[in-house]
């Protein structure tokens, strides 16, 4: 099953489920407009038991302190439900925005470093 969630404002979700692992790709901004949007689509998946969610980031441009509340809830979400949310793909610029906010503390780096997955 893949559907894309289109443009909303500056920010492109597509979601695709695979043996059970949900899979989303992120373009654009993560920003106050955007991330209503990306929140209605992780907190029922974050909200489920064991469920697998991993959100790859490359393509995102920009991410404001309401984006990184997102991101920081559905951690808080997944924890609670014994999920587990992966980023894939976290650029320098990214990983700054989580540095500088203090949330990659709550992060640990995989062996390639190219997937970000967040602590229980």
């Amino acid at each position: 099953m893949s559907m894309s969630m289109g443009n909303v404002m500056d920010l492109k979700i597509t979601h695709e489920k695979l043996n059970g692992t949900h899979y989303l790709e992120l373009e654009g901004e993560v920003q106050s407009y955007t991330a209503p949007k990306l929140k209605k689509i992780l907190d029922p998946l974050s909200e489920k038991t064991k469920q697998d969610i991993i959100i790859d980031v490359e393509k995102i441009d920009f991410i404001d302190s309401v984006g990184l509340g997102v991101f920081a809830g559905v951690l808080r979400s997944t924890n609670r439900n014994n999920s587990t949310l992966m980023l894939r793909g976290m650029t320098n610029r990214v990983r700054r925005l989580f540095e500088v906010t203090g949330l990659i503390e709550m992060v640990e780096a995989s062996k390639n470093k190219k997937t970000i997955s967040f602590l229980s």
